[in-house]
């Protein structure tokens, strides 16, 4: 009776909660300005939603005039042993001591075990081993070593006591763990340290570790959860945020931590507990390198040349290119038992060729140049028996000339400057047996400075060429964005109860430049012999220097409490609430008050069966908010009606330039313009998370299907308030036609399009998840298969017809019906000087095709867009894509030191995967690829270890 009146009172809550925002159980460029008509690679959903047009809006618009929620991301990385001491008769033993102490800080937790034998000990530090001793008196000490945890999950370890004398020596068990949690909900995969230092990955970033988990797709920088867009995956370094509020991703440039760092990484898919926040679909978490009682360094050295290369796609001729990347780490004590240390360099310098496809200059190789330093320093002290301070520094320095090739002209391209400095500090406690509390602070200063590489005027002939710059005069980025935030978690046992309370602040401030198309932007159908004449010119002109730049701040706070109740050995019941607010501020036209209705109820049941540990049936539901983007909150200020002047010209208006000449600095009389806004009640995008699902545990290894729904409600999205009346297919009509039909007539000096921010966008996201992990002995591996309809509809692009956003709704960019991922690294077995001190290790992903949308590649609806199509959206679909990659290791060991000789082959059988397709029917390239992944590469390695 207990079991059901809970669970109706977190059916209760989660739907009062819903309906509270008008639901009920059943129930970069988003600019307006054409980009060119090809299938996009970074996975960004388009988006719109229907909402009423608001009485009087428009004319006060006419009259006067990129981040979503912020929850502070400082969430704790820890875990929790939970178990039963018994005799060997089976009876449970009250008053045993079980210790917990962490194998390289000497810190220790202890408590004892109830009347039942239970006992449980919570708030480890995630990413350590430990060893669990249980200790009582008559009987032998038992210890459970080298045990290791993942984030706020738990591992059981149950001890039978023997001997009726007292025992002298104790008795030390180093049997693997099962992996699998009887008492976690949370659907989640693991990256084991071994994975992570074994695994071919050609970029060494943890975050392309991302795509082995179930539901990943999209590319390494940008990895798309549960169909949704990249910056619904939150990601955290030490439980503090490693997410850019601006960029919408993480705050570098690929992960921005050297491999060597990093000790392990665990992706949180669905149904993560309450101290997980500010992302509406997933969590990637990441625990760094620690120092040990021993010191250990290690040196590498990475070299690739194009002489092991294949030819690339599109080319016959091999182009020259290369990449070396160096390494040092070391660490160690500085005090026995109490300070430890560890740092770590790493440098990259590639030189690498992309192909240009255009027929302008097929084939031709042009430069994609990247230099990255990274440098990480932690420090780990022990004051005391039960102060546990760790701190830790972390940079990036990183360059990129990026030529993209494909239709890009030779020259065309970006320069990126992206420097970062973290300071992280986090102080834990033991303030007894049953309560430990942790603080976190943290600061972060991101750098993000974009350049055009061709200083002109930018032209597109759609599926036919682009040469020139987009980003503008001023350049496009955060210089800087600072980030303080800080965080409390208290954790309390109490019995059957493992109860967690915390709440923090994050404060971000940034300084924004931006002038986009500040040069002139033409736009053709196609080739120049069919299309001669451009159909659309655009150019943002500059009214003052604080009309291009902008400042915003965002304070935000969040609180939670979680309780994870066992109720008895097969029962675990995990309910959750979690609050989250957050002000934008300084941001001129951006008056829109905090969103105050970010109530998250999560709850979860976990199962198991049969009571061996073996098998566990989990399900839960919960909601999810996702925190505020402010670059696209930046928008409002400097693409509204007191920023630059957006202004679009057709042929025909006596203002319309001649290739290649542009528009004056300022105009006595401007044309009709585009102008951002924000609509009324702009507030945090969400998600509803239902999973139901099994685990198994057979011949060590986890398995378990998973049934993901996530329904993306409120996100992100652009609608024209001025929109013009729709048009009947396959009719067109003249941008002066569409303007006689807009509510507010265009006029000089007036406005043309209210770009308004908002939240009608919604996402549907279907899948069926199998999965599998081995993380103990000499092979271990991890796989998924994910079957999955995604569908969304006004998911932040500006739609075809503002007026009728419900056609909108189709395939959502990051649709990938099939998705099989797989790593493994097998130590094989062998004696000798030959066979002895081999590893082979692997990674494979195979992917169905991506959808793209079919366009004329031209402006027949007369809305200055390039995105009038024949039929729905995304309804054509790329090739699929299939790579394996794989590494051989020798390990060379003496007493002291292991030198490993490694050699990698990305993509071994060297697949064509074709990327971007062009979708526009004017152009003679129509739905062939323009872009692809690389063929085989082949890169050597030598690693010291000592």
């Amino acid at each position: 009776m207990t079991r059901v009146l809970l669970a109706v009172s977190l059916l209760t809550w989660l739907s009062a909660s819903l309906a509270a925002r008008g639901a009920g159980l059943a129930a970069f460029d988003g600019r307006c300005i054409p980009a060119g008509c090809v299938a996009p690679s970074s996975n960004i959903p388009d988006i719109l939603g229907r909402r009423a047009l608001p009485a009087g809006r428009l004319a006060r618009l006419g009259a006067t005039p990129d981040l979503r929620h912020g929850l502070l991301a400082a969430q704790p990385v820890t875990g929790s042993v939970t178990g039963t001491v018994t005799t060997i008769n089976g009876g449970g033993l009250a008053g045993v001591t079980v210790t917990a102490r962490n194998r390289s800080t000497g810190l220790e937790q202890t408590t004892t075990t109830n009347a039942d034998g239970e006992y449980l000990i919570s708030k480890l530090p995630w990413g350590s081993q430990y060893d669990i001793e249980a200790r009582f008196k008559g009987f032998g000490p038992l210890v459970r070593q080298n045990v290791s945890l993942g984030p706020s999950g738990s591992v059981r370890i149950d001890f039978a006591l023997r001997g009726a004398p007292p025992l002298a020596e104790t008795v030390a068990v180093t049997a693997p763990i099962p992996p699998l949690q009887i008492d976690r909900s949370t659907v989640n995969q693991r990256v084991s340290e071994q994975l992570v230092h074994s695994l071919p990955l050609i970029s060494r970033d943890f975050l392309s570790l991302a795509s082995l988990t179930a539901g990943f797709t999209g590319n390494p920088s940008y990895p798309s959860p549960q169909g949704q867009t990249f910056w619904s995956n939150n990601v955290i370094v030490d439980g503090a945020s490693h997410f850019s509020k601006w960029r919408s991703a993480a705050r570098t440039f690929y992960s921005g931590y050297a491999l060597e760092s990093i000790k392990e990484v665990q992706v949180l898919t669905s149904q993560f507990s309450a101290e997980f926040g500010e992302a509406l679909a997933t969590v990637t978490s990441a625990v760094t390198n620690s120092g040990t009682n021993e010191l250990r360094g290690t040196g590498l050295l990475f070299l690739q040349d194009d002489l092991l290369n294949d030819v690339p796609v599109f080319t016959t001729k091999k182009p020259p290119s290369s990449s070396q990347r160096v390494g040092l780490a070391i660490g160690g004590p500085v005090v026995k038992d109490q300070t430890h240390f560890f740092a770590n360099y790493e440098g990259w310098r590639s030189r690498g060729r992309n192909i240009v496809v255009s027929p302008v200059a097929p084939e031709t190789a042009v430069p994609d140049n990247e230099d990255q330093h990274l440098l990480f320093a932690r420090l780990d002290h022990k004051a005391g028996d039960r102060h546990l301070v760790a701190a830790h520094y972390n940079g990036q320095w990183f360059d990129w000339h990026n030529e993209p090739g494909g239709l890009a002209l030779p020259g065309t391209g970006t320069a990126y400057r992206n420097d970062v400095h973290t300071l992280f500090l986090t102080h834990t406690i033991v303030l007894s047996n049953r309560l430990v509390n942790s603080l976190r602070v943290q600061f972060a200063r991101y750098v993000d400075i974009r350049e055009d590489l061709q200083p002109g005027v930018y032209v597109s002939r759609q599926g036919y060429s682009t040469e020139g710059g987009a980003i503008g005069p001023l350049g496009f980025g955060a210089d800087p964005e600072d980030t303080w935030e800080a965080g409390e978690t208290l954790s309390y046992t109490a019995g059957p109860h493992a109860l967690r309370f915390g709440g923090g602040l994050k404060h971000v401030g940034a300084h924004n430049t931006a002038l986009s198309y500040g040069r002139g932007a033409y736009f053709f159908a196609g080739p120049p012999a069919l299309y001669p004449q451009p159909y659309l010119f655009i150019q943002s002109l500059a009214t003052s220097d604080t009309a291009t730049t902008a400042d915003p701040r965002g304070l935000s706070a969040f609180g939670f409490v979680q309780d994870d109740w066992r109720i008895g050995a097969r029962v675990t019941v995990k309910a959750g609430l979690r609050y989250d607010i957050e002000r934008v501020s300084n941001v001129r036209g951006f008056d829109v008050p905090s969103d105050k209705n970010n109530v998250q109820p999560r709850a979860g049941l976990t199962w198991d069966p049969t009571g061996s540990g073996r098998t566990v049936l989990r399900g839960g539901a919960g909601l999810y908010t996702q925190q505020q983007l402010l670059y696209y909150i930046n928008r409002v200020q400097l693409e509204g009606p007191g920023g630059a002047n957006l202004v679009s010209l057709v042929p025909g208006s006596p203002l319309m330039p001649v290739i290649p000449n542009t528009l004056p600095g300022s105009l006595p009389v401007l044309p009709p313009r585009d102008i951002q806004t924000v609509e009324d009640g702009f507030g945090n995008p969400y998600s509803l998370q239902v999973t139901t699902g099994v685990q198994h545990t057979i011949f060590n290894t986890l398995v378990g299907a998973d049934y993901i729904y996530l329904n993306g409600r409120d996100l992100m999205s652009l609608v024209d308030l001025n929109a013009p009346a729709s048009i009947e297919k396959p009719a067109q009509r003249s941008a002066a036609a569409a303007d006689a039909t807009r509510p507010l007539t265009p006029v000089a000096n007036g406005y043309r399009k209210f770009i308004a921010l908002g939240n009608r966008g919604e996402s549907w996201y279907h899948a069926l998840q199998v999965k599998a992990e081995r993380s103990a002995g000499r092979f271990q591996a991890m796989a998924s298969y994910t079957l999955a309809d995604a569908t969304d509809q006004a998911n932040y692009l500006l739609p075809e017809d503002s007026r009728r956003i419900d056609v909108e709704r189709g395939r959502a960019d990051n649709d990938i019906r099939h998705n099989l991922s797989a790593g493994l690294t097998w130590a094989l077995p062998g004696t000798g000087r030959v066979r002895s001190g081999w590893t082979v290790s692997g990674l494979g992903l195979f992917r169905s095709g991506r959808p793209y949308t079919i366009t004329w590649g031209d402006d027949r609806n007369g809305t200055t867009q390039d995105d009038a199509r024949p039929g729905d959206r995304n309804t054509a679909e790329g090739g699929i894509f299939r790579s394996v990659d794989l590494a051989a290791t020798r390990r060379f060991r003496s007493a002291t030191r292991t030198v490993e000789m490694r050699a990698e082959a990305f993509n071994v059988f060297s697949t064509m995967n074709y990327d971007q397709y062009v979708g526009a029917l004017s152009s003679p390239a129509y739905s062939t690829p323009v872009s692809a992944f690389p063929r085989r590469r082949i890169q050597l390695a030598v690693i010291a270890r000592f």
